[in-house]
């Protein structure tokens, strides 16, 4: 796609942006049209590709799509939106492991049900982006998770020591359709446009070969899923501000949210800010979970956070009190046992492999998403572990096949220093395209 052609999607981005800034109670009526221009379409199919992923159920994978002719696929597929004879696909039901046990399903929409959900994404996405909360910074654009845990360090710096660390029970899956359908049409009339979105919210689940309808929830792995999930808990946040919870004359009760995951922070009593939290959750059909939710003061309690963990402590040189952002125990204990996994002796693969095709993609990953913060003294504890494993798998591997030290390649041992070496030596994060 050309450079040109892109600038008309930006521009057609910041149309729909500006009508809806200006004209904050206007339902937007025409946009269906605007979803199976091709320009759009190559767009979708762009993020799509870039984003990879697996298929669904009907077994095309993006290489098969790219192998038969990604412009007939997309022609084919403008012809379908155009003439609304385009049904989606049921999703294909996989299961992730949870950080905290158990398994997380998710639902993979076929590549080209995910094309035109994308394509939608493409067009409706600018007119909720400009009246989202500051608060939000789940799957947003220009916003993340370190833009959250920078948020959450700012206010405990501040004094807001009294925190609510909040868990949403299966929030994704819980949201009901009735209630996410009117939060979309506050802002979109448009038939076309809402009918696709029922659609695949009602397209069902095959799992173990049979079709399972839902009832409820926008199904974790779609590529919109995250924006209608945003749309809805974005009454969250307006109910927030209707009642200036954040205002300091008030509660100075400040909601930090990434998509489900939430805190709320006060340098007064957090209790009030709970109980309203709680209620608003309840009559949006949400259900806070009684064993990992808490009140708690940062000062005697550190609390985690989208993989972080946040304390209060005080310097024994200067006696101030200053907020220590760590990786938290949990995400240190999930990277080990990753690292144990690939190179566990059970694994039958060259050294240099081992090295350069799996451990330090985990570890660069690892890093990367773990540089903000206080986690030098981690790093180094975590770069001794893994090198520990490592001479440990060299060593089986120079047993059984009779490998000599100078017949390994030393820069795949030694790549493995160079993803901590900026953060401590250069004290900058490297660029992914000089990373070992």
């Amino acid at each position: 796609m050309s450079l040109g052609t892109l600038d008309k999607i930006l521009e057609l981005q910041r149309m729909l942006a500006g009508k809806s800034k200006l004209e904050p109670a206007r339902r937007f009526h025409s946009l269906y049209d605007k979803v199976y221009r091709m320009d759009v379409l190559y767009e979708a199919w762009r993020r799509v590709r870039m984003n990879g992923g697996t298929s669904g159920i009907d077994g095309k994978t993006i290489g098969a799509i790219e192998a038969s002719g990604v412009e007939v696929f997309l022609t084919n597929l403008a012809g379908e939106l155009r003439q609304k004879s385009y049904l989606p696909e049921p999703l294909r039901r996989v299961y992730i492991p949870k950080g905290s046990g158990g398994r997380r399903p998710l639902g993979i929409p076929t590549v080209k049900d995910r094309v035109v959900q994308q394509a939608v994404k493409i067009v409706v996405e600018p007119i909720f982006e400009v009246h989202f909360s500051k608060a939000s910074f789940g799957f947003r654009p220009g916003r993340g998770c370190h833009e959250a845990v920078k948020e959450v360090e700012m206010l405990l710096n501040w004094g807001l020591v009294n925190v609510v660390e909040a868990d949403v029970v299966d929030c994704f899956g819980s949201i009901p359709h009735d209630g996410l359908m009117k939060a979309v049409a506050a802002r979109i009339s448009d038939g076309a446009i809402l009918r696709l979105i029922r659609q695949w919210l009602k397209c069902g689940v095959m799992e173990d070969g049979s079709l399972r309808s839902t009832i409820t929830g926008t199904p974790q792995g779609g590529v919109i899923s995250p924006l209608l999930a945003n749309i809805y808990l974005d009454g969250l946040d307006r109910i927030w501000r209707q009642k200036r919870m954040s205002k300091r004359e008030s509660y100075n009760a400040h909601l930090v949210r990434y998509a489900d995951d939430l805190v709320i922070l006060t340098d007064k009593s957090a209790e009030e800010p709970y109980r309203l939290l709680k209620s608003v959750l309840k009559g949006m059909g949400l259900t806070l979970h009684p064993d990992k939710t808490r009140v708690l003061d940062a000062r005697r309690e550190s609390f985690d956070f989208l993989g972080f963990n946040f304390s209060k402590k005080v310097n024994p040189k200067t006696g101030k009190s200053f907020t220590l952002v760590l990786p938290s125990r949990k995400a240190q204990m999930s990277l080990k046992e990753k690292i144990r996994q690939i190179t566990a002796p059970c694994v039958q693969k060259k050294v240099g492999e081992v090295i350069k095709g799996y451990v330090n993609p985990v570890v660069r990953g690892w890093v990367n998403y773990f540089r903000i913060g206080h986690s030098s003294g981690v790093f180094n504890k975590i770069r001794n572990f893994v090198l520990c494993r490592v001479r440990r798998y060299m060593r089986r591997k120079q047993k059984k096949h009779g490998y000599g030290w100078k017949e390994l390649n030393a820069s795949f041992f030694y790549g493995i220093l160079g993803l901590f070496y900026d953060y401590h030596v250069i004290g900058r994060p490297r660029p992914a395209w000089e990373a070992r």
